[in-house]
């Protein structure tokens, strides 16, 4: 029954609060995730409980709920009769009293411990989905340090394909694929899949467009005048879907959607002004 007792305590006070930071976090991103000893998860648990739990404990005896609910002797008194039947033989009446405290103390730590994980990981998926006005107005190194420990270990492959660091406004990510049979194909990336360990699986393609690489360099050894956009297809079909096990090569382009706004300057404004004006004067013949 102790070992019961023990086992059930280690998940509400160590594991539970670590499954719901990892839940929170994979509401947002893709975390990059690695295989873990059991003795290695507990001690990842163990180690990003220790401060809430620090902080629930302190505000449960700040409040005085704490100790309205029991006492250390109950605490006692449960965990002897557990370990002990001779024990629970001799004050089984008083053990069933000091159980009932047991419990009341206990819950006055766990929803004071559960609210405040909550509210880190709320605080947390703030940060994520602003990451880039964040990063930008942290100015100091130990300040981004802090921030990129706070933040859930992010695959690279979602951080690539989101625009998280990126600055601000709207971008479309265009991406150029190059497959291990030499096929290379363009177009804005719809969609990615990825494993769960973090890695890409596959890319999804809207508007998909295929290069004839063999045309192009068969016109470049005939000394034929080619422009590139000239070898460039439609791929019948609005998506195009290239698995991971088959790209040699992946580039990535991020083009803004709504261009940045140009003023031009006086002496521009006279060379335009000056073109439109020629352009009005009617032909001569």
């Amino acid at each position: 029954m102790l070992a019961l007792l023990v086992s059930l305590l280690i998940a509400v006070y160590l594991l539970g609060p670590n499954l719901i930071a990892r839940w929170a976090a994979d509401l947002i991103v893709f975390r990059k995730t690695r295989v873990e000893s059991h003795a290695e998860e507990v001690a990842r648990s163990i180690i990003g409980a220790v401060i809430p739990l620090a902080l629930a404990v302190a505000w449960a005896r700040w409040s005085g709920a704490l100790w309205s609910s029991g006492t250390q002797r109950d605490v006692e008194t449960v965990f002897s009769a557990l370990e002990s039947d001779t024990f629970f033989q001799a004050h089984h009446q008083q053990f069933f009293t000091s159980l009932y405290a047991f419990f009341w103390m206990n819950y006055a730590i766990l929803w004071r411990l559960y609210l405040i994980v909550l509210l880190a990981s709320g605080l947390r998926v703030a940060i994520v989905l602003n990451y880039n006005r964040v990063w930008r107005r942290l100015n100091k190194r130990w300040t981004r340090t802090l921030l990129a420990t706070i933040v859930p270990r992010i695959s690279e492959w979602d951080l690539l394909f989101s625009d998280m660091l990126l600055p601000e406004g709207t971008f479309r990510i265009m991406a150029d694929v190059l497959t291990k049979t030499g096929g290379l194909y363009q177009g804005t990336v719809q969609d990615r899949m990825l494993n769960n360990d973090g890695s890409l699986q596959s890319i999804t393609l809207s508007n998909p467009r295929r290069f004839e690489r063999a045309e192009f360099h068969k016109a470049k050894s005939e000394d034929i005048e080619t422009v590139t956009d000239e070898f460039w297809f439609n791929i019948p079909g609005n998506l195009f879907i290239v698995m991971a096990s088959d790209i040699a090569n992946l580039n990535l382009r991020y083009i803004r959607r709504k261009p940045l706004s140009f003023q031009p300057s006086e002496e521009e404004r006279e060379v335009l002004n000056r073109l439109l004006d020629r352009l009005k004067v009617p032909p001569s013949f």
